[in-house]
């Protein structure tokens, strides 16, 4: 994994609009098991407009010439997921990416020891607005995993592609082990012991924009 770059990042960002919109059907199957089914169309549209009004909003103009600063469109994008009308899972990507941001400001260029900052951030502003915690059933439950196998990796001294993968894949062990969680919050408590047996759609979401966004870096 290389530096992030502001032109990198927006590609990023243009990669997961398409994940979500290839995903939104298999996401919704997951989500009308223990939620509204919605789980899927409303990622396709937070970051469909999201990508959208990143490329139309100062300082980004056409043709694109981003900023300087990377860190700031990160906060944009965060921003423009928390109005984009893409349900509460979107609010909650919206949150920890505004903060992840805000973590980083004056960043030019993402390396990985700003990647950690920025992980760690985003897990105390979804814990505050969603007043959730691991083990409760929700994408926090693949993000924390990521963010420690992450930490961990780049403090050990491993090269950051493989930190990235290690991440990755504690993301996906993480989604899937909220197959044997009790949900504890939104929609899907409300079931109790019935949401057992089914994965949190936000987790494996939050798995397959990480799987995204390691094909995009290791493959640019």
């Amino acid at each position: 994994m290389k530096e992030i770059t502001p032109a990198e990042f927006l590609g990023m960002v243009e990669a997961l609009a398409t994940t979500f919109e290839k995903e939104e059907a298999s996401l919704n199957e997951l989500d009308s098991r223990v939620g509204d089914g919605e789980c899927g169309t409303n990622l396709r549209k937070a970051f469909k407009t999201a990508h959208d009004r990143l490329l139309s909003q100062p300082p980004i103009q056409a043709p694109i010439q981003p900023p300087k600063d990377v860190s700031e469109i990160v906060e944009q994008l965060g921003m423009n997921l928390i109005t984009s009308a893409g349900g509460t899972i979107g609010v909650l990507f919206g949150v920890g990416i505004h903060a992840a941001g805000k973590s980083v400001a004056g960043t030019s260029r993402l390396q990985a020891k700003d990647v950690v900052k920025m992980g760690n951030a985003a897990i105390e502003a979804i814990k505050r607005r969603g007043k959730a915690q691991p083990g409760d059933k929700t994408f926090l439950d693949a993000l924390v995993p990521a963010v420690t196998s992450f930490s961990d990796g780049i403090t050990g001294g491993a090269a950051p592609d493989k930190a990235l993968n290690d991440a990755v894949k504690a993301a996906r062990e993480g989604a899937e082990a909220t197959t044997g969680m009790v949900a504890r919050m939104g929609r899907a408590s409300y079931l109790g012991d019935r949401s057992l047996g089914h994965m949190d759609p936000g987790a494996r979401a939050l798995a397959l924009a990480l799987e995204c966004t390691e094909r995009h870096l290791l493959s640019n």
